[in-house]
């Protein structure tokens, strides 16, 4: 039986159905189709703005400026985008004046031998540092771009974690251009990449700098776990030997000993900063800014928000959580579902 024949597109030399190069022309007979890449982040910018005017109660505004005081429209409180399962929500809090948090999410699709690659990164601003949130949206934005570059590229979720770190910490570095080092933009900066093969294993790795988390939180019976350790003087306390609940531990829960901006370390993260797991069977994976974990530290409690619920859903739940039970810091949450296979 003859095989089915064709022609070359680049010299027309008859060729066969299975031939992958033309022996003609040595030209490719297919197309490899490459990878398709999606991303979004949080806090979006030119959302409509709705509402008085928060200092006065103005309902006039010219060019985004309040006719009555001249102060300039806020932007809206929370913001949430989704891209696949994953799920970003940001809000400003109850007590800051604006939202020094980011959040940003990307997906690679088209990738021989695999399911969806997924990437996420949650930033904090130094609040001491002179406007943080530059660096927050840079480092995110960077970082996931990052993954995604070595996702594409078949990378497996270390080294897209690792090269994430390091576009991070130049972006976080240069958004503080100009500035003095000393005071420049600098934030916390915790990512995931998520890599799932055809064949169902799913591998996860998380890398952070500062203290925001990462939580994988596995259906029942598999107990929920943090991922991360914060680089904090409170855990630095602890790790010597201090109780939890000492004043020492307390106080310094939330000065931090690494951060990403101009002045930090040209390698901010530590080797131990990195973390890679065999998720198995289904769950949610969980970053979020101190916003969250302040109300809510422990592994188990945030998992009782997310079992059994729409990423969406639990997201809403949790940020709307922090906000009742205080509300003092931006809140920023990253929702992930996954089972068998992303």
């Amino acid at each position: 039986m003859t095989e089915e024949q064709g022609t070359c597109p680049k010299c027309a030399t008859p060729v066969g159905k299975s031939d992958r190069f033309c022996e003609s022309c040595g030209g490719a007979l297919f197309e490899v189709p490459l990878p398709t890449v999606s991303r979004v982040a949080v806090p979006r910018t030119g959302l409509p703005l709705e509402g008085p005017c928060a200092d006065c109660g103005n309902d006039d505004f010219s060019d985004g400026y309040c006719t009555g005081c001249g102060h300039r429209r806020v932007e809206p409180d929370r913001d949430e985008a989704r891209l696949g399962v994953m799920v970003l929500a940001t809000d400003r809090g109850l007590h800051h004046a604006r939202n020094e948090d980011a959040a940003a999410a990307g997906m690679v699709t088209g990738v021989p031998g695999r399911c969806d690659s997924l990437a996420i990164a949650v930033c904090d601003g130094v609040s001491t540092s002179v406007e943080p949130q530059m660096a927050s949206v840079a480092a995110s934005k960077a970082g996931v771009e990052g993954m995604l570059a070595s996702l594409a590229a078949a990378g497996t979720s270390h080294t897209a974690v690792l090269a994430g770190l390091a576009e991070a910490t130049k972006a976080a570095a240069e958004a503080g251009s100009g500035m003095d080092p000393a005071n420049a933009p600098s934030c916390t900066y915790t990512a995931a990449a998520i890599v799932a093969n055809t064949e169902g294993r799913v591998e996860i790795t998380v890398g952070s700098v500062g203290d925001s988390r990462a939580y994988w939180l596995p259906d029942l019976p598999r107990l929920p776990q943090q991922l991360t350790v914060d680089d904090s003087v409170a855990q630095e306390l602890m790790t010597a030997g201090a109780a939890a609940d000492s004043e020492f531990v307390l106080r310094g829960a939330h000065t931090i000993t690494r951060w990403l901006g101009a002045d930090s370390d040209a390698k901010p993260w530590s080797d131990s900063g990195l973390t890679t797991i065999t998720a198995v069977g289904p769950g949610s994976l969980l970053l979020c800014s101190d916003g969250l974990w302040n109300y809510l530290p422990d592994a188990a409690d945030i998992a009782r928000f997310c079992a059994g619920n729409d990423p969406t859903a639990a997201a809403r739940a949790l940020v709307e959580h922090a906000l009742q039970a205080g509300g003092n810091d931006n809140i920023t949450v990253a929702v992930v579902p996954i089972g068998g296979t992303i």
